[in-house]
This record gives C-alpha cells, sequence and structure tokens, in this order.
C-alpha cells in the first residue's frame, strides 16, 4: 500500500512539472531576459478619441500614459510622468479645476499593501485632465500617471 502512494506521488510530481513547463512557454517567467528588455524598451503607441496615447516612463521609473499632444506654450508640455502633484500644481498655477479623488480595483484586494489604491483626477478647462496615483500605501504622496491633452475639455468631471 505505502508503495503504491510512493509511486502516485512521483506519478503527479512529474506530471505537474511537465504541465508547468508547458504553461510557462506563453508567460512572462517562461521567456528569455532579452526577449523581455527589447519590449520594456519600445514605446506602446495607439489611436484614442484624444489622439495617439503613448506609454511612457518618467521621473522615478514611474509608468504612465499621454493622450494627445499639447499645444505649444500650454502648461500641460512641460509636465512629465512622474511629477509630484505639488510640482505639477506649481508649473501649472493656481487655475480653476474640477477635482476628486476615487478608488481603484486594488483597494478592495483584500491584504494589498502596494500602491494606486486611490486616484487623484483634476480636469482643466480647454486642457484637459491630469491623473496623480500614489505609489504606496504608506505614504501619502501622489505623482502624475496619466496626462489627456484636450483642448475642447469641458472643466468638468
Amino acid at each position: 500500500m505505502n508503495q503504491r502512494i510512493r509511486i502516485s506521488g512521483i506519478v503527479l510530481g512529474v506530471a505537474a512539472l511537465a504541465f508547468c513547463a508547458d504553461a510557462s512557454a506563453g508567460l512572462p517567467w517562461g521567456k528569455k531576459k532579452d526577449d523581455t528588455k527589447k519590449e520594456d524598451d519600445k514605446a506602446k503607441t495607439e489611436q484614442t478619441d484624444h489622439g495617439p496615447m503613448r506609454t511612457v516612463k518618467g521621473k522615478d521609473g514611474v509608468e504612465g500614459e499621454i493622450y494627445g499632444t499639447a499645444a505649444a506654450g500650454s502648461p500641460f508640455s512641460k509636465l512629465e510622468i512622474g511629477m509630484p502633484r505639488k510640482q505639477v500644481e506649481d508649473i501649472i498655477g493656481h487655475r480653476d479645476a474640477d477635482c476628486g479623488a476615487y478608488a481603484t480595483g486594488k483597494a478592495w484586494i483584500p491584504f494589498y499593501h502596494g500602491g494606486d489604491t486611490s486616484r487623484w483626477e483634476c480636469a482643466y478647462k480647454g486642457l484637459g485632465r491630469l491623473i496623480f496615483s500614489s505609489q504606496s500605501a504608506y505614504d501619502s504622496r501622489s505623482v502624475l500617471i496619466k496626462i489627456v491633452n484636450d483642448p475642447k475639455d469641458s472643466g468638468y468631471r
């Protein structure tokens, strides 16, 4: 009886290893290190209602998105993904903006202590929108993660 249990365990273990080897071939941890580096270096661009959307890395390695292109001389043209909210407010100046916070889906994951559990969005009339996110559950500092350039923005959220 004990020998059957041992043999069953060995067969099950070999089958699990074979399955894991096949399953990991199409997943990120199954890729070679060189392949992932080439994908990360490329800037991803898509076409949206607000113009082209680019996925970029900004200050301190923060990843974000930029929609459309800022007009020359626009305060949005001076912004960079990863900037702290206070620095962005200093660059844009004291403009009337409709701002507010909302929770993301990560806020509802039990025992999740990472960042991006809430976001702060500001709509600027005639300029577009800026979205900020916290990078840690233990820090109140928010950084810019999305710039939406839209000269037709109403300024209301």
